[in-house]
């Protein structure tokens, strides 16, 4: 029974689905990646091919993706990624987090008239702690501090111009999806950064799966390409 309601919202999702993203779901077209960094993000251009190239490989593990440098079909979809947040210092403590936001939460409240507005600062406050104590607790489990990070997706068919799915990436999803590393790799900032490419990718490419149903393929499917040689940390298969 608890798995019955823990599949509920993906169920009622697949069954409210729109007419062309039903279509799109039993004959996808070959996916383009696309992805826009910031111009204020250092090594931009790096930055952008990196996460591009981890999400291929991941969503080729389910459906037909353009590798770069292939010219695409006329009637290719496009996954198109937006980073809009991107930082490497540290947040600021969950007890000045919560502090701060339970006094413009409480002061806005009593600015309206609110006569709960100690409760509402109160209320807010601690939530807003809260979260920033998760994130610091990610941190730790991980031993070494990912990038925060904040993200817009949405799949385009070929012509169209609303998505056939749109969402947001935040930094807890992909710290949740993030593997612990080795010590001497947790001092290394380019394989922090790979990891992280590769659990955005992770989570990106997982809610494109629960909005279209895709099973697992026998092997990575790339358009124009018969056989591409296989990634030495490239699973031919996702894992669960």
């Amino acid at each position: 029974m608890k798995r019955l309601f823990a599949l509920l919202p993906v169920l009622l999702t697949l069954a409210c689905q729109r007419p062309e993203v039903e279509a799109f779901k039993h004959q996808p077209t070959p996916i383009v990646v696309d992805c826009y960094v910031p111009k204020s993000v250092a090594a931009r251009e790096d930055l952008g091919r990196e996460y591009a190239a981890a999400l291929r490989a991941r969503l080729a593990a389910y459906t037909v993706v353009v590798p770069e440098g292939v010219r695409p079909p006329v009637h290719a979809a496009e996954l198109r990624v937006k980073i809009t947040g991107w930082s490497r210092e540290r947040g600021p403590s969950p007890g000045a987090v919560g502090a701060v936001t339970g006094v413009a939460v409480g002061t806005l409240s009593a600015l309206l008239g609110n006569r709960d507005a100690v409760y509402d600062g109160v209320f807010w406050g601690m939530w807003a702690g809260t979260h920033a104590a998760a994130d610091r607790e990610r941190e730790e489990r991980l031993g070494y501090r990912p990038t925060r990070l904040s993200a817009q997706v949405a799949l385009y068919r070929a012509g169209d111009p609303e998505p056939l799915d749109a969402y947001a990436v935040e930094s807890p999803e992909i710290y949740d999806a993030m593997e612990a590393l080795s010590s001497a790799d947790r001092e290394d900032p380019y394989r922090i950064q790979e990891e992280e490419a590769k659990a955005f990718a992770r989570v990106a490419v997982k809610k494109l799966v629960q909005t279209f149903g895709w099973m697992p393929l026998p092997k990575p499917a790339w358009y124009g390409v018969q056989e591409r040689p296989q990634l030495l940390d490239e699973p031919t298969t996702p894992e669960h």
